[in-house]
C-alpha cells in the first residue's frame, strides 16, 4: 500500500505491505464544503441578518477583528473579504476597522505573509497590525483571572467597541482546542500573560491535552481571558485532513467554541485499541510543519498512540528550520530529557516552554525521529532527537521490517486528526 504523508505543499510517498501489524489511522470522511466562498458568504449574511440591531450599534464605532498569524490554517483569503465586505454594506467606516495580527510569541507577519494569508486588496486597502506581545505600548492590563494569570492585553483590542475573533477549531496539544478565545490568550496578550498561562504546573496538567477542554487549567484560563476581554462573538472554521472547509461557527465565544469541538471531534476522531511500537506522523503539511518548534504538535499527537519505550517518526518539511532559538538551545541542554525539565522548573517562566516541556515530555517515553530538508541533521541531533533522510531509512533505524512483529500506526494527519484508545 501506498500512504502519502504531508510535506510541506507536497507529500511524501510510503510504500509499504498490507500487514495485519501496520494501521493507517485516518477519521471518517466528512463532506466538505462544495463552494467555501458562497458557504461562508450565505452564513455570514444570515448571522448578521438575524442581529442587524446589535451590528447597526456599532456602525459609528471602532472595530477590531483578530486574525491567526502564518502558522495557523484558516481560509482567511476567503473569509475576510466576505466579512469586511458584509461590515461595509452596513455603513461601518472602513478607517474605523483594524485588522489585529493574533501573533501571541511567534514573529510578525511581513507584508508577503499578509499577501498569501489575506490577499492583495485586503492588505493594500485596510489597516492591519500585527501584536507584539514583548511591546509594553500596546499593551494593557485588566486584572487577573482566578488562577492568577495576570491579564496584559492589546490596547487596540480592548479600546475597540466590537470585538470579533476569528480562527480555526483543531485539537491542540495543551489548550484542548484552538479557535474560540484563543485568539486573545495567547493571540493578543502580553509575554507575561502568556508565560504564565503555559507555566510547568498547567501544561503538566494530566487534562492539557489534545481535545480535552473540561477540567484543563490551560482552556479554562483561555476562556476567562476571552471572558474578561470582552470579546463579543467569533468566526470560527473547521477544516478535514486535506484542508478543506468543513463547518463555519459563528455567535457567542464561549458556547460556540464548545459547540464547535464537539462537532469537530466527531469529525476528526481516529479509534486504536492498543499503543503502538512505532508511531509515524507528520504536522500536516503547510503551514503547520513551516518549522521543528510547531511541529512538536505532531509529536505530541503520536504521544497519545505510542507504547513506553517505542519510536515516533516525524515527517516535517521545516522551510523556516528550528523556528524559535529559545526552544533550540533548551532542547540542547544537558544530556538527557529530565535535564531540560528540571532547568525549567528552575528557571520559569522562559519563552517556548510549552513546546519545550511537551517535547521534553514526549522524549522521557519515546525516541524521536525526524525526517525533514529544513533541519540539519547536527542540529536535530543536539536537540536530542535522530535524524534521517527519509520514512523508510527511520523504519531501519527502528530495526523494522515486514516480517518482524513490532506494531506500527500510521497518522498521516498529523494535528489535524484526535487519537482516541478504544475501550476495550
Amino acid at each position: 500500500m501506498i500512504i502519502e504523508l504531508p510535506y510541506g505543499k507536497k507529500s511524501l510517498e510510503l510504500e509499504l505491505p498490507v500487514n495485519e501489524n501496520i494501521k493507517v489511522l485516518r477519521p471518517r470522511k466528512v463532506k466538505s464544503v462544495k463552494n467555501p466562498e458562497q458557504y461562508i458568504r450565505d452564513k455570514l449574511e444570515n448571522y448578521i441578518k438575524r442581529n442587524k440591531n446589535f451590528f447597526l450599534k456599532y456602525r459609528n464605532k471602532d472595530v477590531c477583528i483578530l486574525i491567526s498569524d502564518k502558522t495557523r490554517y484558516v481560509p482567511n483569503r476567503i473569509l475576510i473579504p466576505i466579512l469586511l465586505s458584509e461590515l461595509l454594506k452596513l455603513n461601518f467606516q472602513k478607517d474605523r476597522i483594524t485588522l489585529l495580527v493574533a501573533n501571541g510569541l511567534h514573529e510578525p507577519m511581513n507584508y508577503s505573509d499578509l499577501v498569501e494569508n489575506l490577499g492583495k486588496h485586503v492588505v493594500d486597502n485596510f489597516n492591519i497590525v500585527n501584536h507584539d506581545a514583548k511591546n509594553d505600548d500596546m499593551l494593557s492590563f485588566i486584572g487577573k483571572t482566578t488562577r492568577g494569570t495576570p491579564l496584559f492585553i492589546n490596547k487596540i483590542f480592548l479600546s475597540a467597541d466590537l470585538k470579533i475573533a476569528t480562527g480555526v477549531v483543531a485539537p491542540h496539544f495543551h489548550a484542548g482546542f484552538g479557535g474560540g478565545c484563543k485568539s486573545i490568550l495567547p493571540g493578543v496578550s502580553g509575554r507575561i500573560t502568556i508565560l504564565r498561562n503555559h507555566r510547568f504546573d498547567m501544561v503538566a496538567h494530566e487534562k492539557a491535552r489534545y481535545g480535552v477542554t473540561d477540567g484543563n487549567p490551560i482552556y479554562e484560563d483561555i476562556v476567562e481571558t476571552g471572558v474578561k476581554s470582552g470579546l463579543h462573538f467569533i468566526i470560527n472554521t473547521s477544516v478535514d485532513s486535506m484542508k478543506n472547509l468543513t463547518h463555519i461557527f459563528i455567535g457567542e465565544p464561549v458556547k460556540t467554541h464548545k459547540k464547535a469541538t464537539k462537532i469537530v471531534t466527531k469529525d476528526i476522531k481516529v479509534e486504536f485499541s492498543d499503543p503502538f511500537d512505532i508511531v509515524i506522523t507528520s504536522n500536516g503539511g503547510y503551514p503547520l510543519d513551516r518549522n521543528l518548534y510547531q511541529a512538536v504538535k505532531g509529536i505530541a499527537v503520536a504521544e497519545l498512540m505510542v507504547k513506553r519505550g517505542g519510536t515516533i517518526i516525524l515527517v516535517s518539511e521545516c522551510i523556516d528550520g528550528v523556528g524559535h532559538k529559545t526552544f533550540q538551545e533548551f532542547m540542547s541542554h544537558g544530556k538527557k530529557p529530565q535535564d531540560i525539565l528540571d532547568r525549567i522548573k528552575r528557571e520559569e517562566p522562559i519563552e517556548d516552554q510549552d513546546n519545550i516541556q511537551i517535547l521534553a515530555r514526549v522524549l522521557t517515553k519515546a525516541k524521536i525521529i525526524v525526517v525533514s530538508d529544513g533541519v540539519k541533521a547536527d542540529v536535530v541531533e543536539e536537540m536530542k532527537m535522530i535524524s534521517a533522510k527519509s520514512v523508510e531509512e527511520a523504519l531501519e533505524i527502528c530495526g523494522w521490517h515486514p516480517n518482524k512483529e513490532l506494531k506500527v500506526g500510521i497518522v498521516p494527519a498529523g494535528p489535524y486528526v484526535l487519537p482516541v484508545k478504544r475501550l476495550s
